[in-house]
């Protein structure tokens, strides 16, 4: 659900928030106080608690299912109340600036004072990022995982014509690279790397799902389009678009790079 990051970050706006004994109330209130020991540091309690809760993603919470969201939804909601934390003007947190967007990777925004889910789905963002880069390594993809690190590196750091600039490179070169692996052929010409993949058997591409039909009105042929548009996008801002593909180029790419590993390994 939450990244490393995202909960380190977090845990580390909850000390801010809090004196030695409010935030040992709280965490006994979420049955956190065994994570930590007397005498530790605020510094110290912070890195304890997001250690358990990062080992332990499936905890339940005292209200809901996850404690993780719980303490987290917590933690953001209490910090936006104010400005000595967080600044309305920039929508971003005072101490940490990444937080916000490592939220946004994870699938949350901050709306009306509010942690809520980017999109009303099951997806974890978190994992499939996690699988996507596992899947680059265990393949040998590191052409491909070099452009998909520095994109995930320009989101974090709010960079968003860098993010979609390697967002096109990753899928370009994860393209060119699989379909080098199948082929035997060095593809320099995408195109025609993207044509290899729908000829495969099994193919990678599959024709009877629409994802392939060779006249640029297929699901992948729309997708590369759509990271190569022309000209302004009234109504959507470089944040929001720059979500958009983040989220579109995970989903797909993670589906080319499991189609491999299951049919051609």
């Amino acid at each position: 659900m939450f990244s490393r990051a995202t909960i380190m970050d977090a845990m580390s706006l909850l000390k801010d928030i809090n004196t030695h004994s409010t935030l040992d109330v709280l965490l006994f209130r979420y049955g956190l106080n065994e994570v930590i020991i007397d005498g530790m540091s605020k510094n110290d309690k912070a890195v304890s608690v997001a250690k358990y809760l990062f080992a332990h993603p499936e905890q339940p919470g005292i209200i809901g299912n996850n404690l993780t969201y719980e303490l987290v939804e917590h933690v953001i909601e209490t910090s936006v109340q104010g400005s000595l934390h967080f600044d309305d003007n920039s929508g971003e947190f005072v101490n940490y600036p990444q937080l916000r967007r490592l939220l946004l990777k994870d699938g949350f925004v901050i709306e009306e004072g509010k942690l809520t889910r980017t999109f009303q789905t099951d997806i974890d963002f978190y994992s499939n990022e996690t699988l996507i880069d596992i899947l680059l390594i265990r393949h040998n993809l590191s052409i491909a995982k070099g452009h998909y690190d520095q994109a995930t590196n320009a989101f974090n750091r709010g960079d968003w014509a860098a993010c979609n600039s390697q967002l096109r490179s990753y899928t370009e070169a994860l393209m060119c690279q699989v379909a080098e692996k199948l082929t035997d052929i060095h593809y320099t010409d995408s195109h025609l790397a993207r044509i290899a993949l729908s000829q495969t058997s099994p193919p990678i591409f599959y024709t009877e799902l629409n994802e392939w039909l060779n006249n640029g009105t297929g699901y992948f042929e729309a997708f590369w389009k759509r990271l190569h548009p022309h000209g302004s996008h009234p109504g959507l801002s470089s944040e929001e678009d720059a979500v958009f593909r983040l989220n579109l180029v995970q989903i797909s790419s993670l589906e080319i790079l499991r189609r491999y590993d299951r049919n051609f390994t």
